[in-house]
């Protein structure tokens, strides 16, 4: 069944487009109106199609999308297309609609549906018909906990995944999510950042030390962990001075 995409003609003034290259203005277009699209702007596509529907190379393609995905536009992540702003721009004052943006997003992996929730969404058009807040549904809350939510969350469980590998699931997880932006708000993104990459795989399995592979158990943890690293230290000091003395 053929779908019918209406596009905003502010999509030729808008400051981004404008500034896009004319292959990257097509490849902005194919991807707000290809035949794989869907009401959420969330879609599965493979990248040979992509070429081949366009006419452009699959590096090229690959190299556009990577600019989109840097500027925050659009996210390809393992075959998986996500728009950004795609479903600011649609009627969300109808149940249809949002009950079928629901069941698009429940059949689309919390990879893409995290990447493209936890920066946020913005306008193309600048168009202010439409807000995010009109979807007020129990998915789209697992996936996010906000628009104002941090950007550096993923970053965060990335760092997590070389000490537990299977914190690769807690991208659209609220709870680990939630756990991260705590992290974030209390001690700022880069001291967390530097615990999980440098003293927790100094310190899991160590006697007295709480072992931690998850945002969760390091939010919880935090003051156990500054406590036995701070008496560590004070041996540690202990023991030069004595030797010292000696």
């Amino acid at each position: 069944m053929a779908k019918s995409r209406m596009i905003n003609t502010k999509f030729w003034d808008d400051n981004y487009t404008s500034d896009l290259d004319p292959i990257e203005k097509l490849m902005f277009l194919y991807c707000l109106t290809n035949t794989s699209t869907n009401i959420s702007g969330i879609y599965e596509i493979p990248l040979k199609k992509i070429a081949n529907e366009t006419g452009i190379d699959k590096d090229m393609v690959m190299k556009i999308l990577k600019r989109f995905e840097k500027d925050n536009k659009v996210f390809f992540v393992d075959g998986w297309m996500g728009i950004k702003n795609f479903i600011k721009n649609q009627n969300q004052r109808s149940p249809k609609v949002k009950r079928g943006i629901e069941i698009e997003l429940e059949n689309a992996p919390k990879k893409i549906t995290s990447l493209v929730f936890s920066k946020g969404i913005d306008t193309l058009s600048h168009s202010n018909t439409n807000t995010n807040s009109n979807i007020n549904t129990n998915l789209i809350k697992q996936n996010t906990i906000s628009e104002e939510t941090s950007q550096d969350i993923p970053e965060i469980i990335k760092a997590f995944e070389v000490i537990n590998p299977a914190c690769s699931r807690f991208y659209g997880n609220k709870t680990q999510r939630t756990a991260c932006q705590d992290l974030i708000d209390s001690y700022s993104f880069e001291r967390v950042l530097s615990i999980i990459e440098k003293t927790l795989p100094r310190t899991n399995g160590l006697e007295f030390f709480p072992t931690i592979t998850t945002p969760l158990q390091l939010r919880d943890k935090w003051a156990s962990l500054e406590s036995a690293v701070k008496k560590k230290q004070s041996e540690i000091t202990s023991k030069k001075d004595k030797y010292q003395i000696v």
